[in-house]
């Protein structure tokens, strides 16, 4: 019952198109249709600010210079590659902006023909354009942005480990991906692969519940993962920041972890046994984390 609370929270704090959407995909007797559509993702209060994409990497890497002495990820010329896009090609029109000439990448959920669609071209594409213009200075025409996007954008409709993403990155990213992976181990050594010694990366894990809740950590640790994962199904994998480390350790990935947003004893609740037994406070109540090459 605190599940179907929390989730019913959940769907209030959306847009009614949002609330729609979700309910769509998962009532049996409602016609499927596309996972996305113009309107619902210019509704969406996540995916219409195609801005927020430069905002998060300017957030992320002043985090960085503090702690590690970060460098500015520098686009020009690169192969950019993003571990699951979502519909509206994440990272892509940025680094394509910024002089990228290679961004590929793989989306369950990519459909060519809406991310290229007028209605997207006016009302996204083109406010985008304006934003980053305003933030990087007049580099490229609004027509050139268009045309460079066709050119150098790749999208693989799959998940990232069953993508044909082959050849060495300058550059991997994710933003909030690698924690709905199951396994993530695959994931995870398929990004070894593309990578050397001199690729730098960027990968963003929130350790939430994902719900808009007083606390991001609510009804996380009432049990075992694989109970949270039986009754909500396969949204987060649970693995925490620990787990994440250890995982690009053992593929031979050489990565520093950077806690971004820490919210010690923010769980109201009890927290299980289970977890008590195999997380200290620091890996329990570590939200946000950013994962990076080591400069």
């Amino acid at each position: 019952m605190k599940r179907i609370g929390t989730s019913l929270r959940h769907l209030m704090d959306l847009t009614p198109r949002e609330t729609w959407r979700l309910a769509r995909g998962r009532l049996p007797f409602v016609p499927k249709g596309p996972a996305w559509t113009a309107m619902d993702l210019l509704a969406s209060v996540k995916h219409r600010h195609g801005i927020r994409f430069a905002e998060l990497l300017l957030r992320q890497e002043a985090i960085l210079s503090r702690e590690l002495g970060w460098k500015p990820l520098d686009f020009a010329g690169a192969r950019v590659v993003e571990v699951g896009c979502g519909p509206l090609a994440g990272f892509g029109p940025l680094a394509v902006f910024c002089g990228a000439d290679v961004f590929e990448s793989a989306e369950p959920e990519w459909d060519s023909r809406l991310f290229f669609s007028q209605e997207i071209s006016d009302r996204y594409l083109r406010v985008m354009h304006a934003d980053l213009t305003g933030l990087y200075g007049p580099r490229i025409s609004f027509d050139t942005f268009q045309e460079l996007l066709s050119e150098r954008i790749k999208v693989h409709k799959s998940g990232f480990a069953a993508a044909p993403v082959s050849g060495e990155a300058d550059i991997v990213l994710s933003q909030s991906c690698l924690e709905h992976v199951f396994p993530l181990e695959t994931t995870i050594e398929k990004i070894e692969t593309i990578q050397t010694p001199l690729t730098r990366f960027i990968h963003l894990v929130d350790f939430g519940n994902h719900y808009l809740t007083p606390s991001p950590f609510d009804g996380l640790y009432d049990q075992p993962p694989e109970s949270y994962i039986a009754a909500r199904g396969e949204a987060i994998n649970m693995l925490r920041v620990s787990d994440i480390s250890a995982l690009f350790e053992c593929k031979d990935i050489p990565a520093q972890v950077v806690p971004s947003r820490v919210i010690p004893h923010s769980n109201r609740r009890s927290v299980h046994s289970w977890w008590r037994e195999r997380y200290d406070d620091d890996a329990l109540f570590t939200q946000l984390a950013l994962v990076v090459s080591i400069p």
